[in-house]
């Protein structure tokens, strides 16, 4: 502890930028959690670009030190036009991007999946987004993840539309079901659209928006629908725009490691989405919280026709349909509450220079 009582302190490393470059205004933030390898090829991407934010933050929570290790000989032999910062903190997706925000100084403050590359011109797109004309209202802007757009439409989502599970076929729109159409049905295109939703792997705030919303910490551990979430809470509760940038570029790899074991996504796919109808879909009518359960009822039956249809993954889809249940029940007989704390500062920061050998 240091400074206040209720503060934190964790310990990393700084190395400062070495080459002209980087957009002054722009910090980038990514949580990390046992992938040295995707780590290192984002980095090398971000050195590639003509301008990356000019302070990259990596909050790493895997346990022991293979990514630091990884890092840091990346970072010792390649020369970069952004500052460097490494910190090392407890586990937890929301947990780490909270961390990255109190670390960063910047006016913009990007948030990328350590499975992500950012194409050329990723970060110009987004920021001319927050200073375009009328962009005084714009809170928050979303990048368009390349290699899962303009995706056919599929059985699983052709179902619940003819059902009526999801109620229209506007994509990025929230409904009151709690469901929305997948983004990656979005044809390609250019300049910005409003959205209810973005993808929490390539997402950005204005600063002054992070300085009231946080990362809910009812989120914990993998997370699933925080994203959507904070999304939800910065329009309807903050009042501010949110644009979906179709000019910024991203690839999104989808590693599997770091997921969740099939138990616990069956539980938490419930369980959050139950949370997140709850807050913002609390005045829905009977139909639409109908549909909502209906919906659950379609997941749990899909994962036992899946069970027959795909015998290989028979026993993921058998525990994933068990937590599915197990969610639903639980989310029943104990709705999970949750009351969002103040966005008080929590952490203090003790990083070496890692320019003069601090850090070895």
């Amino acid at each position: 502890m240091t400074g206040q009582s209720n503060t934190q302190l964790l310990r990393g490393w700084k190395k400062h930028s070495l080459l002209p470059g980087g957009l002054d205004d722009c910090s980038l933030i990514v949580a990390t959690f046992k992938r040295p390898g995707e780590i290192v090829q984002l980095l090398t991407s971000l050195v590639n670009l003509s301008h990356p934010p000019a302070e990259v933050i990596l909050v790493d929570g895997t346990p022991g030190e293979e990514t630091e290790s990884a890092i840091v000989t990346w970072a010792r032999v390649n020369p970069a036009n952004f500052d460097l910062v490494f910190i090392k903190a407890s586990a937890g997706l929301t947990r780490q991007r909270n961390t990255g925000i109190e670390a960063s100084t910047r006016e913009i403050v990007f948030f990328l999946d350590d499975d992500c590359i950012p194409q050329e011109g990723y970060f110009e797109a987004i920021r001319m987004a927050f200073r375009g004309e009328g962009a005084a209202r714009v809170g928050a802007v979303s990048g368009a993840v390349v290699n899962e757009i303009g995706k056919p439409i599929s059985v699983r989502v052709r179902m619940r539309l003819l059902l009526g599970l999801i109620p229209g076929e506007e994509i990025g729109k929230y409904y009151p079901t709690a469901t929305s159409l997948p983004l990656s049905l979005a044809r390609p295109f250019s300049g910005t659209r409003p959205t209810d939703i973005l993808p929490g792997c390539a997402m950005a705030f204005r600063r002054e928006v992070l300085q009231k919303h946080r990362f809910s910490a009812f989120f914990d551990g993998y997370s699933q629908g925080e994203d959507l979430e904070i999304s939800l809470r910065v329009a309807r509760h903050g009042g501010w725009k949110l644009l979906w940038c179709g000019d910024a570029h991203v690839v999104h790899n989808h590693v599997p490691g770091g997921r969740p074991a099939p138990f616990a996504k069956g539980r938490m796919e419930v369980r959050n989405r139950h949370f997140i109808m709850r807050r913002y879909s609390a005045a829905a009518g009977i139909v639409d919280k109908s549909r909502f359960w209906l919906d659950i009822v379609y997941v749990f039956s899909y994962d036992l026709i899946s069970m027959v249809a795909h015998p290989k993954r028979f026993i993921w889809h058998a525990i994933h349909a068990f937590g599915v249940l197990w969610g639903s029940v639980s989310s029943v007989i104990g709705p999970p509450p949750y009351q969002e704390p103040p966005p008080d500062r929590q952490y203090e920061f003790d990083l070496q220079s890692l320019d003069v050998g601090g850090v070895q």
